[in-house]
């Protein structure tokens, strides 16, 4: 069963109803026929769940209609999502995309803010193997090792020149073959096959030290690396979470964490599910997507709540003040959420 909680302005919890709520509830967009969730991404307002058999749906706004993808698009493996768009790599390695953008988010050109349908928006002759957005900017990394990138570069996330991109562009003197990515706010982090790790963007102003605090490498046995708009998060496979960032919210990890299994970051916010079971929340929480109690100003700072539903957790996601909880009867712990390709 897929649980949600959180900003919910516009319906991008799926839960029946545009209230925020800060006590997990059933997902209505989700039926019992449909296949396992492979992933979940949510944008300010929308949200999209793809489906192992490649079938995906979105809910909220989103290039302002509903959607439900039957196959006719092609079978979707990758997602992502920045503000107001959403991007989807077919089974080919193509990329479509849907939603609005007026800082070249689509990629599809100076001509096309707003597509409510699918469409192409980067088709080369290597397949795309892994997506990631943040705000207002996406990257693609091929599969021999480059990285393509397009949506607001000025903060030099999408390399140089520092710029609107418009169409997909190669993210020029990466020095490594790159096989994943993650996003924030103003900054793109790339890691090479090697354990290379290469921060862009931030040209002007590092006021939170994602550059200056950030290790030379990925650390050995880390499992899964993601990103908030101003924090990034490693986990190794001892349950140690490594993080550095903005943390005026309390988003980095808190004091004495117990081992963690997977991590889940949104926004301003992360959700940590434990080895053993439990799914903690801390962060900006003002919507209600760390749950209750929060302090005057919306936080969950230098502590964590503990999110209890129904059954036992699988996978866990977090969007722009969302979060989003699989749990099932059995307690068999999924392990497919881990992000290190």
């Amino acid at each position: 069963m897929l649980f949600a909680f959180g900003s919910n302005g516009s319906g991008q919890l799926g839960v029946g109803h545009t209230d925020d709520t800060s006590k997990p509830e059933p997902s209505h967009a989700v039926n019992p026929g449909d296949d396992k969730i492979d992933a979940i991404v949510a944008g300010g307002n929308h949200t999209s769940i793809l489906f192992a058999n490649g079938f995906c749906k979105g809910f909220g706004i989103e290039g302002h209609t509903l959607f439900e993808n039957d196959g006719s698009h092609g079978l979707f493996s990758k997602a992502s999502t920045t503000w107001s768009a959403s991007f989807y790599v077919n089974q080919d390695g193509l990329v479509l995309c849907r939603g609005e953008g007026s800082n070249g988010e689509l990629g599809c050109g100076k001509d096309v803010l707003l597509s409510k349908d699918f469409v192409y928006n980067i088709s080369l002759d290597c397949r795309v193997v892994h997506i990631t957005s943040s705000m207002a900017h996406t990257v693609a990394v091929l599969e021999n090792g480059q990285v393509w990138g397009w949506g607001n570069g000025r903060k030099g996330q999408l390399g140089q020149p520092s710029s609107i991109v418009w169409t997909p562009r190669k993210i020029e003197g990466i020095g490594f073959h790159a096989v994943n990515s993650i996003c924030g706010k103003d900054f793109t982090c790339i890691i090479g096959k090697q354990d290379e790790l290469l921060i862009l963007g931030l040209d002007k102003n590092d006021r939170f030290g994602i550059k200056r605090d950030a290790p030379d490498r990925v650390p050995p046995h880390t499992i899964a690396i993601a990103a908030s708009w101003g924090s990034i998060y490693m986990l190794k496979e001892d349950g140690e979470l490594l993080a550095w960032g903005r943390n005026d919210h309390g988003q980095l990890p808190p004091p004495n964490l117990p081992p963690i299994r997977a991590i889940a970051a949104g926004s301003e916010h992360c959700l940590a599910l434990t080895k053993a079971g439990q799914v903690l929340a801390w962060g900006w929480g003002e919507h209600g997507n760390c749950g209750q109690p929060v302090d005057e100003n919306g936080d969950v700072k230098n502590r964590w709540n503990e999110i209890e539903v129904d059954g036992c957790v699988s996978k866990i996601f977090a969007g722009c003040a969302t979060s989003f909880i699989i749990a099932q009867d059995e307690c068999k712990i999924d392990s497919s959420r881990l992000d290190m390709d």
